[in-house]
């Protein structure tokens, strides 16, 4: 129940740092630098080859929102949130600093490993898919008529 409480709040904060982000007039100044080609392509390999290691839904959240805080540069969250062996893997593989499509490839990746190669397939939660939905614009097959989820990813629908 604790553990609950604290993805809620977590999912609520996340939420709340969204909302200002879209408000706030500026634009966000990239001080991440671009990555060489060479980069790029070891990453791209590293994804396909990523062996995720979660068997229940709390793990596969877990690994999703390391996942997100990693593409969104969130460091200082990193380092306080609760790493299993999955998110553990995915920082000691791809870092603290996933572009969006290494992010894509590994929701889209541990999507396939969650519904297809666990024996009883496994969903995130909706906070979660909500996020992914936000930041990726992921939409998993369950909320392909979710128009909560549609909102996010095709502004036009509301």
């Amino acid at each position: 129940m604790n553990q609950l409480l604290q993805i809620s709040l977590i999912t609520g904060v996340i939420f709340a740092i969204q909302a200002v982000r879209s408000v706030s007039s500026q634009p966000e100044i990239e001080t991440q630098p671009v990555p060489t080609q060479d980069r790029v392509q070891n990453r791209d390999s590293q994804t396909e080859e990523f062996t995720f290691s979660f068997n229940n839904t709390y793990d596969y959240n877990a690994c999703l929102d390391v996942i997100l805080l990693a593409y969104e540069g969130r460091n200082a969250e990193l380092e306080n949130v609760y790493k299993n062996d999955c998110a553990t893997d995915v920082l000691n593989t791809f870092g603290n600093d996933l572009s969006k499509d290494a992010a894509l490839r590994l929701v889209d990746s541990a999507n396939y490993y969650a519904t297809e190669e666990l024996e009883n397939p496994l969903y995130p939660t909706l906070g979660v898919r909500r996020r992914i939905a936000i930041n990726l614009g992921y939409v998993y097959e369950a909320d392909k008529n979710n128009p909560d989820i549609l909102k996010y990813v095709n502004p036009e629908s509301e």
